[in-house]
Parts: structure tokens; sequence; C-alpha cells
């Protein structure tokens, strides 16, 4: 069994970063910061600790959110960040949810400076349905 796999089934996946291992697990990954240029990082990096690909993911601008549901979350979490190239200095609210399966709708328009998913889903434009993984 290779290291990752054997990582994985004790409840933490590695990740490398700057070329360092370390171990992360859903509460470090629940405290970590966030790009709030690209989202899409903030997915790579909670998809770092499910290895086995048992979790969808969906990371968001709260302005973003017209309406959500989940079940099976097993990790969640939120922080205060300026929005890319806004020199106001306004802080946005910016949330992650790692959960089996459920139902995310954008409201406005898309891209990574707005949210970012993973997993197994359907998409029809702003609605997304995350299928049980």
């Amino acid at each position: 069994m290779r290291i990752r796999q054997r990582a994985a089934a004790y409840g933490v996946a590695l990740a490398t970063l700057s070329g360092a291992l370390t171990f992360m697990t859903p509460q470090t990954a629940m405290a970590a910061d966030i790009s709030v240029c690209d989202l899409g990082k903030k997915v790579r990096e909670l998809r770092a600790w499910d290895a086995n690909h048992k979790y969808n993911i969906v990371v968001w601008k709260e302005s973003a959110r017209k309406s959500s549901r989940f079940k099976g979350v097993v990790v969640q979490g939120h922080t205060r960040a300026v929005p890319c190239k806004d020199f106001s200095g306004n802080k946005s609210n910016y949330f992650w949810a790692v959960f089996r399966e459920g139902e995310f709708t954008r409201k406005g328009d898309g891209g990574y400076r707005n949210w970012a998913f993973s997993g197994k889903f359907t998409r029809n434009d702003k609605y997304v349905k995350f299928h049980r993984r």
C-alpha cells in the first residue's frame, strides 16, 4: 500500500507544499487561508485530504450564493477577506463545505472569484446538484 493511501486510511492525507510534506486534517484545512482571486485553490487544498475522493466540495463568496443544501457535511468553514482587486479595504465573507451530497445555486456571475467546486455533479448553468460519492 502506498504511503498516501495508508495515510488516507487513518483519516489524514498528505499535501505537498513548497516541496515539504505536511499532514492535513479537516480541522487544519478549515483553518487555512483562502486565495480570494482563485477559490479553486481552496477546493484543491480541501481535496488534498480527501485522497479517496469520497466527498464533494464547494467554496463560495457570500454574495454569490442564492441557495444551498448539503447532506453529510464533514467539514465547513468561513473567513473574511478583502475581495480580489478590491482596493476599498472592505472585507467579504467566504465559505466552504465538504459533504456527501447536496445542491448549490449561484447568484450573479461565475468565475473563480465567486465560486469553485469539485466532486460528482450535474450542472445546469447556475444550479449544481452534487451526487452521493
